[in-house]
């Protein structure tokens, strides 16, 4: 019997007799790549980072961990191990909050670096609080509804209604993440054209590509739940926020380039990355760290306002 693709009723009963065994064997290949992914992003940023503070840092942080239990908790939901549902209902849960919101904060974040309006960055901030506190709410409330007791007719009415608002965040925060990154390659683009150097140039583009292939990969996120095949777009979903982190670390390193470029004083991204080291392990110093100034550098993330960012061009 074909996996039922979009559960309306017993949304959290055993579903392991429903899954053919090419789909156990796909749902295990992605929680490893996802498994190995958040790994890897846990011991870049514990290196990468000297100093452990800043909104980026722990943003980056705690959505790099985040990736471990979220896709544990849809293992034990779509292989029935015995583990109580309760407690596998809490796991998804906080571990999506963690990834989903955590990841638009390290979208957020870095938009200092490139956005001077302060009504912009505070009009994203509340966009991404609002978006969090009702979706995430409302599912938690649906989802924790859907498990089975005695009552199963009440289980079922909460699965029913769990399934579209599931949907329905999935769509709502794909567009948050488009409008944080359409504001990132649109400010990036307004830079191209104020950057004369070839080298600022070069990489002003490539922070643009990557870019996009975030936008492109949020796209596909969706196109996926639509499709259907719920035990295997629960496991896109990690597999693509792992993928999305790791380009953070390259967009990271184009950021840092472009901050010293020659005709750059820059402010760091973060506090932290006052001492970046680069993926080879040697910086362009010769040591094992770069400093991004030759003095002290503020925090953006910090009430300082940010009017002084040194990736903008001073006038003349």
């Amino acid at each position: 019997m074909p996996f039922d693709p979009s559960p309306t009723d017993q949304l959290l009963e055993s579903t392991e007799d429903g899954l053919s065994q090419v789909q156990k064997y796909i749902i295990c290949a992605f929680a490893g790549i996802v498994w190995f992914n958040a790994g890897e992003l846990v011991i870049c940023c514990l290196t990468t980072f000297k100093r452990y503070r800043g909104l980026y840092f722990w943003s980056l942080f705690i959505t790099s961990v985040s990736l471990i239990p979220m896709c544990l908790g849809y293992v034990f939901l779509l292989f029935y191990l015995g583990i109580t549902r309760f407690f596998t209902v809490t796991l998804i849960i906080i571990s999506w909050i963690a990834m989903v919101t955590g990841h638009s904060v390290v979208l957020w974040s870095r938009l200092h670096l490139v956005v001077q309006s302060t009504k912009v960055l505070r009009g994203t901030l509340i966009m991404i609080i609002v978006d969090a506190i009702l979706f995430h709410t409302s599912v938690a409330v649906l989802m924790y509804g859907s498990i089975p007791e005695k009552d199963s007719t009440r289980a079922n009415r909460f699965a029913r209604g769990y399934n579209i608002v599931e949907r329905a965040q999935l769509v709502a925060f794909c567009v948050q993440e488009l409008i944080l990154s359409f504001t990132y390659v649109w400010e990036t683009v307004k830079l191209l054209r104020l950057r004369p150097g070839k080298h600022q140039h070069h990489i002003l583009w490539q922070l643009l590509i990557i870019n996009l292939v975030i936008i492109i990969l949020d796209v596909a996120v969706v196109a996926v739940e639509f499709t259907g095949y719920y035990g295997m777009q629960v496991m896109v979903k990690p597999v693509a926020y792992s993928i999305k982190l790791k380009l953070e670390y390259a967009i990271l390193g184009k950021l840092i380039k472009l901050a010293k470029g020659p005709s750059s004083d820059p402010e760091a991204l973060s506090s932290s990355l006052e001492t970046y080291t680069g993926p080879s392990g040697v910086s362009a110093s010769g040591s094992n760290g770069v400093d991004l100034s030759t003095q002290e550098i503020q925090n953006p993330f910090s009430s300082a306002p940010m009017s002084q960012s040194r990736l903008h061009p001073e006038p003349s």
